[in-house]
């Protein structure tokens, strides 16, 4: 991990700056001490991820060694539409040279090599082993990556700070959707546009187990237009649509040129 990426992060459960010490982020006010294991910053608190959290990072790390195989022949047999996805969107997502761009839930880093080198790279995972799989096959053609263990809820990340932010396939799996959207809306900058892409069997899913939004469940169509709830209301130019010959949505959104945190 280089030594400026510390200057972006703070610490998400307690709003402090982080320095460091070796291989370890040491929160600059409680002294909350965080390790540093094979350049990837480990930013979690037991106390706050919640149980469905734990199954879901538990299930990826078990799956972890497969999850690149499964992926190329799912593409191969034509059994998913996720290569259509990163053909269409993640390879058209206009990333200027020397721009922050971040991807929570960047599992072993498949859609990256959709991207320009010439963006500084920035990915969160719950999953250590995924993390360390990307790790390994990226470095050598995106040098300026870096890489992250944390709950996209709670993103490690300063307000403001990325020029672009994105997720593919893994908002269905968060305890709590609406915190993690919210979390990226705020480490975006203001005028960014926010992409979230999932299944939309995942959409349903997840909206099944919103009270409020349950009646959003019942068709594609419903859940197309429940999704967007997700979104905090400050935000703007709210989108969702199915991406052609797929089975994934898009959900865009722009955070506005000038809006504070408070007003999230």
């Amino acid at each position: 991990m280089r030594d400026e990426t510390i200057q972006i992060m703070c610490n998400p459960f307690y709003g402090e700056p982080f320095k460091r010490d070796g291989e370890t982020l040491i929160g600059a006010a409680t002294g909350k001490r965080y390790p540093i294991r094979d350049g990837i910053p480990v930013i979690l608190e037991p106390s706050v991820n919640r149980r469905q959290t734990w199954y879901s990072q538990l299930a990826h790390e078990m799956l972890a060694f497969a999850y690149d195989p499964i992926l190329r022949l799912g593409d191969k047999i034509k059994i998913n539409t996720e290569k259509i996805v990163r053909v269409s969107v993640i390879q058209n997502l206009e990333v200027k040279p020397g721009e922050k761009v971040l991807e929570t839930a960047i599992g072993s880093g498949v859609n990256i090599p959709y991207l320009p080198d010439h963006g500084d790279y920035y990915g969160v995972d719950l999953s250590y082993p995924l993390l360390r799989r990307a790790q390994k096959k990226l470095a050598a053609n995106f040098p300026n990556l870096e890489l992250f263990q944390a709950d996209g809820a709670y993103l490690p990340f300063r307000d403001d700070t990325f020029d672009q932010v994105f997720n593919m396939g893994g908002i269905q799996f968060y305890a709590d959707p609406f915190r993690g959207v919210s979390e990226m809306a705020r480490v975006a900058r203001p005028g960014t546009t926010i992409t979230v892409i999932d299944e939309i069997s995942g959409a349903i899913r997840t909206l099944k187990r919103l009270p409020a939004h349950r009646r959003y469940s019942i068709s594609e169509e419903k859940a197309l237009e429940g999704i967007i709830h997700l979104v905090p209301h400050s935000m703007q130019e709210k989108a969702c649509t199915m991406i052609p010959d797929t089975d994934f949505y898009q959900l865009t959104f722009k955070k506005p040129d000038f809006l504070t945190t408070q007003q999230l």
